[in-house]
């Protein structure tokens, strides 16, 4: 909740309110704008998004650009208006151009990832800079990104913390997690994981998910803190919650038994899943070992075990490519036999320096399943898969 526009109670609200939007019905830019904040924020009238949006385009009109930079937001998270980037950069544009500092740094980070408009980190950069240098939080906390990245100014770690720092005394919490990765890493001095762990843990608590993962690492790892899984599991279900997939995988690790931790394999399941679907590739490639050994509370499925398996191939997880291939190898349960496909699938894993993969491409070479026979090609291949500690490849290149 915002601060309040209206002062006092009851009756004078009441009538405060309509003399706020007689002001704007009149054409004030200034209450229309003051109007339009208390029903985004629901501050003495109800909460009406539409109205709000409807009663900042007007300020916005009017020159008040206060309102503009509320609209731009509004039409960027897509709150009480179709979401429309684009059109939201543009009102960051008109006020970011009249001097307010928090549209320059919206529209900073429109640039920077090219949401919007086209992706121009250097112009991101500047518009940081001058929305800094403003006193905008969020305008710092771009800036120490830009200065840690060396987007169109050189890289500068003392710098970026120095952004940051100000970030998040500025209370933008991802300025905080940014910081604490410098400190936890050791980017700009000795590492310190016990500032790391109080900054993630603040910004932990202004629900940045990434923060609430990476001190859940720190618990279950027991660097900066007493080594506690409870905590972990916690800080993980948080991380998880706030749509960070990392915290998604690591909590249904957690309960698929690790030490310390009571094995739940059904909220496992739920959380890979999770993780899956979210982007985090550790989720579904533990799925795919699930659903092809039909581990509890899961049945025996390689159909779903299979597109998992792709997924996570696809991503570079050779070990999948592996157990891909070996599902294609010999078929069964509504997938059709394939050694070609195989075959291609364990190159890639053995390419990848997964051995039990070289080693199945060598017995495919030697005997012809799905590839040229080729005897020497094969005897290399069981050479990289004893080079790879494959027993097996040594026993085969020792007695042929």
């Amino acid at each position: 909740m915002g601060q309040k526009i209206v002062e006092g109670g009851g009756k004078d609200v009441a009538e405060a309110v309509k003399l706020i939007d007689r002001a704007c019905t009149l054409g004030s830019a200034e209450g229309c704008g003051q109007l339009g904040t208390l029903y985004q924020e629901g501050l003495d009238v109800p909460k009406d998004l539409t109205r709000a949006a409807d009663l900042m385009g007007k300020a916005c009109e009017g020159s008040r650009f206060e309102s503009c930079t509320s609209l731009g937001l509004m039409f960027w998270e897509g709150r009480g208006v179709p979401q429309n980037r684009p059109g939201a950069a543009g009102f960051f544009g008109k006020a970011c151009t009249a001097g307010d500092a928090q549209a320059c740094g919206a529209l900073g980070f429109a640039y920077r990832n090219g949401e919007g408009v086209a992706k121009e980190p250097a112009r991101a950069t500047t518009l940081f800079q001058q929305a800094c240098a403003s006193g905008s939080s969020v305008g710092c906390y771009g800036l120490g990104l830009s200065q840690q990245e060396g987007d169109g100014i050189p890289r500068d770690a003392a710098a970026a913390a120095a952004s940051f720092r100000t970030a998040c005394d500025g209370k933008v919490a991802r300025g905080c997690h940014s910081l604490g990765l410098i400190a936890r890493d050791g980017l700009n001095g000795p590492k310190d994981l016990v500032q790391a762990a109080q900054l993630f843990q603040q910004a932990c608590d202004a629900d940045v998910g990434e923060a609430c993962h990476d001190l859940g690492v720190m618990a279950e790892s027991g660097r900066g803190a007493a080594r506690d899984l409870a905590r972990a599991a916690e800080l993980y279900g948080k991380s998880c919650s706030k749509k960070d997939a990392r915290g998604c995988y690591r909590i249904g690790l957690l309960y698929s038994g690790k030490a310390g931790i009571q094995a739940d394999p059904s909220r496992a399941v739920s959380y890979f899943k999770l993780a899956c679907t979210g982007g985090e590739i550790g989720g579904c490639s533990k799925l795919g070992a699930m659903y092809e050994n039909g581990d509890a509370p899961l049945s025996r499925d390689f159909n779903q075990a299979s597109a998992l398996y792709k997924r996570s191939c696809e991503a570079g997880v050779w070990g999948d490519c592996y157990s891909l291939g070996r599902i294609y190898s010999r078929g069964g349960m509504g997938i059709a036999e394939n050694a070609a496909k195989a075959a291609g699938l364990w190159r890639q894993a053995c390419d990848g320096k997964v051995a039990g993969a070289c080693y199945d491409l060598a017995f495919a070479t030697q005997s012809g399943l799905g590839v040229t026979r080729d005897r020497e090609r094969a005897r290399n291949l069981y050479q990289a898969a004893c080079d790879l500690g494959d027993k097996r490849g040594c026993d085969k290149v020792k007695y042929r």
